[in-house]
């Protein structure tokens, strides 16, 4: 059966918890306190079926105080109830109501004008005006619209206009289609939380995306908590697994009542990273008073959160001076800290309201949630913020992986930054590499095809300094080129964009040395530079002195020293201090032996005992893993890298 959730909207006492209770039988306020003061206040559920189609119904107070409440409940619906009192007309909640739900994009609903038995027909006639000139250009206009007599409905009858309710939203429902699981990361926003005796905490909430199966591993956010799924329920029946669209009870194992509240996410492992810093595209009411200015304080309301933020608008590209603010009715680009991390995806819906005066100021779209800071002077370029805001995913990507440089971005990052499933990151990871317009890096991260022209062209420049500099060799030490290649980029990276230029033919590699594409292996030197090599290979730790290599080679000391300079320029031997050179081969047998132990953290005396080197040897060749990050001083210890 189809399955679409329902929410009502309107002013308070306007009848929409008795339209509920007419159209289910199911009273939604379910507090005491709703119940003897005749208003709602918290939200409220029931559910219906009829035509083939289950509705959920999520009843919300009209109150002005209760706003961030029907906020909350608003999140998620398919279907709108905007609900009008013949004796009453358009109030003022009539207004924010309908402004929320545009802002949240909704896109489907119905006009219901209640208590039609309080008035004469001129009168309602005059009433079903204003509610049709309210929604002139909304995505309600057109919409069907019923009169009705909620409280008059104790039997279903024609003239209380229950029926014609039914069928309108019997034909606005068939109009929609039900929500692809698979279409969304799995994702429930929680709105109620109770205890069970005997089963211990639960929660509710409408399942954005996904599915949660009986047992499943869920994370709890902003906590990153991880629980589990002891029990599923849609309207009160068990079921081995709900799906996106539906009312959700989770019954939880792993946490405790107390932390659990209104506002939190649950969410599949690894399917979001929560972020304080949000890049979204806002829209400010044209009903708000004065311009919003850049840094407002304001209350970000997201599925059921509502955190205190920081608005940040973004200049566009071109504008002579930084945008100061917002003006009502305007669009723009911004970014939105919040005081804590929030569970939101690409493409998700937001509400902006001041925190005093309370006032709904605005809502938009979040366009990323991974984006960096942008600052108050720079102008992002205008393609990047319309490939983001396009909602075309392949051009998100690329800016994404443009914007990650040369460090890229792993596929399960960019997956999750636009909001995709794991199936659809893999395929949209895939389609990329196939066009030519990314690369994986040594099998790991994603970088763009931008990433990879300038990198070659780094590695260029690179070699030709070097080859300027005059030295008698045109290779550089293998650790010299890569900290100038991808100076600050993690070790693993500086090595696999080696590779791959390597394997381009963009360079040659030699053992531990760099060369310019094409080049020898081997310098083509004479025989006693081989040999002064020769020299330093055997003699590990404790290689000849200058005038015994002299001595043995049949030359003088000075030349020797030369030699050993030519070698030092090419990468054959390595100077660990002004004392100490040793051959590349020593080090590399050095940097072997620390795989066994990679992840400990080892004093001198461990590393003396593992190498079998005196403190004279030992202390310059840490200090030169340190250099090249194979270990990290850290006190009189040395973790192993």
């Amino acid at each position: 059966m189809k399955r679409l959730i329902v929410g009502t909207s309107g002013h308070i006492d306007h009848g929409k918890s008795a339209l509920v209770k007419a159209l289910t039988g199911t009273d939604p306020d379910r507090l005491p306190e709703e119940k003897s003061r005749g208003i709602t206040i918290d939200l409220g559920f029931a559910h219906a079926s009829w035509d083939g189609i289950v509705f959920s119904f999520v009843d919300v107070p009209g109150h002005e105080k209760f706003v961030r409440t029907m906020v909350a409940g608003a999140t998620g619906i398919d279907l709108a109830l905007l609900v009008v009192a013949s004796d009453d007309s358009v109030m003022p909640q009539t207004r924010e109501h309908l402004s929320i739900l545009s802002l949240l994009g909704v896109r489907s609903g119905v006009l219901v004008r209640t208590k039609s038995d309080l008035v004469d027909a001129e009168t309602g006639s005059l009433v079903d005006e204003e509610i049709r000139d309210l929604v002139k250009g909304t995505f309600l206009e057109g919409a069907p619209l019923v009169a009705v007599s909620a409280v008059s409905a104790v039997s279903a009858t024609s003239e209380n206009g229950i029926p014609a309710l039914r069928a309108a939203l019997a034909a606005a429902a068939s109009r929609l289609s039900g929500r692809d699981p698979a279409a969304r990361v799995t994702r429930l926003f929680i709105d109620r939380v109770f205890t069970i005796r005997g089963f211990g905490p639960v929660v509710t909430g409408t399942l954005d995306g996904g599915r949660i199966t009986q047992e499943d591993r869920l994370t709890l956010w902003p906590d990153g908590k991880e629980v589990r799924a002891r029990r599923v329920e849609v309207h009160g029946a068990e079921r081995k697994d709900a799906e996106a669209g539906e009312r959700t009870s989770v019954n939880l194992a792993g946490v405790e009542r107390d932390e659990l509240a209104r506002g939190q996410t649950l969410a599949a492992p690894g399917a979001l990273t929560p972020s304080r810093l949000l890049t979204v595209e806002i829209q400010l009411l044209p009903s708000v008073d004065a311009p919003l200015p850049h840094g407002a304080r304001v209350r970000f309301h997201h599925g059921t959160a509502d955190v205190a933020a920081r608005l940040s608008l973004v200049t566009p590209a071109g504008a002579k001076e930084p945008v100061r603010a917002l003006s009502p009715g305007a669009s723009a680009w911004a970014q939105i800290v919040c005081a804590v991390p929030v569970a939101a995806v690409r493409g998700d819906r937001f509400i902006l309201r001041r925190p005093s005066p309370v006032e709904t100021l605005g809502g938009g779209r979040v366009l990323d949630a991974g984006w960096k800071r942008i600052a108050r002077s720079s102008t992002p370029r205008a393609e990047v913020l319309s490939a983001l805001a396009g909602f075309d995913e392949p051009a998100a990507a690329r800016v994404m992986l443009e914007e990650a440089g040369a460090s890229g971005l792993e596929t399960k990052a960019l997956t999750q930054r636009l909001g995709m499933t794991e199936a659809q990151g893999a395929a949209l990871a895939g389609a990329l590499t196939s066009n030519g317009l990314a690369l994986r890096l040594g099998g790991g991260p994603l970088v763009s095809a931008a990433s990879t022209v300038k990198m070659t062209g780094r590695a260029a420049e690179i070699l030709e300094a070097h080859r300027r500099s005059g030295g008698p060799s045109s290779f550089l030490s293998r650790s010299e080129f890569v900290e100038k290649l991808g100076k600050g980029l993690a070790p693993r990276i500086q090595e696999a964009w080696l590779a791959l230029l390597a394997a381009g033919g963009k360079l040659t590699l030699d053992g531990d040395r760099v060369g310019p594409a094409g080049t020898q292996a081997a310098d083509s030197g004479n025989p006693f530079a081989r040999r002064v090599e020769e020299g330093y290979r055997k003699g590990a730790f404790d290689p000849p002195k200058s005038f015994e290599l002299a001595r043995e080679i049949g030359t003088k000391p000075q030349v020797v020293e030369g030699l050993v300079g030519h070698l030092l320029k090419n990468g054959a031997l390595l100077r660990l201090s002004p004392e100490v050179v040793v051959h590349r081969e020593t080090v590399a047998a050095v940097e072997a032996k620390l795989v066994a132990v990679k992840g400990k953290t080892l004093s001198i005396a461990d590393f003396r005992d593992l190498l079998g080197l005196t403190r004279k040897n030992l202390i310059p060749l840490l200090e030169h893993l340190d250099r090249v990050r194979k270990t990290r001083r850290v006190g009189d210890s040395r973790p192993v890298l």
